[in-house]
């Protein structure tokens, strides 16, 4: 939803690639996260304890919960008040800052987001990491190496923080996405602009193509 919807009518369609059953050689050593798709936007959900290991700050603001779910997108939209389609036309057609959206809970993700599409992603522990290094990588450090928080979230226990990469219609919050799936080696096509267009490589005819045999 807070993926400039706008942006599709742009978009003639999205390429996808297929996407093959997870063979991992360490299967004693899964680690199951979820992907969330919200409407035009998607998002990606890990464990807090993991995450905040690879960026420290985030120990502060979320302490007391079991996940995080994390976003990027374009700074003006994402964190407008009340965003508007002008707002939406100049994130696609011109390279704007992005932020990174970080949202605090506990218990089951498909339970939070009720109104929500989740999908299970079942990757090895060694992928699981490589995937957390892209979402490292994606926040702004300030020069002591710290995260650069900018405020409250959209929703629940949030906060919106500094992020990397310029938001355009060619790299939008589902293209980021991808990117951070295709981190942990599973085949995913980073060419993607839609949210639709990265559920259709995660699922095939009802199933998620990556759970965990």
């Amino acid at each position: 939803m807070y993926c400039v919807a706008l942006m599709i009518a742009f978009i003639p369609g999205c390429a996808a690639r297929e996407v093959y059953p997870h063979n991992a050689s360490d299967k004693d050593h899964r680690q199951v996260f979820q992907v969330v798709k919200h409407g035009w936007h998607v998002g990606i959900v890990v464990k807090k304890d993991e995450m905040a290991s690879k960026v420290p700050l985030l120990w502060e603001g979320f302490s007391g919960v079991e996940h995080l779910e994390i976003g990027w997108g374009d700074a003006r939209f994402y964190q407008a008040a009340e965003p508007s389609a002008g707002l939406a036309l100049r994130a696609a057609l011109w390279p704007t800052a992005s932020v990174m959206h970080i949202v605090g809970f506990s218990g089951d993700p498909a339970n939070y987001f009720p109104a929500s599409e989740v999908v299970d992603i079942c990757v090895s522990r060694s992928e699981y990491r490589r995937m957390l290094d892209f979402i490292r990588e994606s926040f702004k450090y300030r020069p002591d190496g710290d995260v650069i928080p900018l405020g409250p979230g959209l929703y629940g226990t949030s906060r919106f923080y500094e992020a990397q990469g310029s938001f355009h219609l060619f790299n939008t919050c589902n293209t980021w996405a991808a990117r951070a799936l295709a981190a942990t080696g599973r085949p995913v096509s980073t060419r993607v602009i839609t949210a639709g267009g990265l559920f259709s490589q995660l699922r095939r005819n009802g199933r998620d193509r990556f759970a965990c045999p």
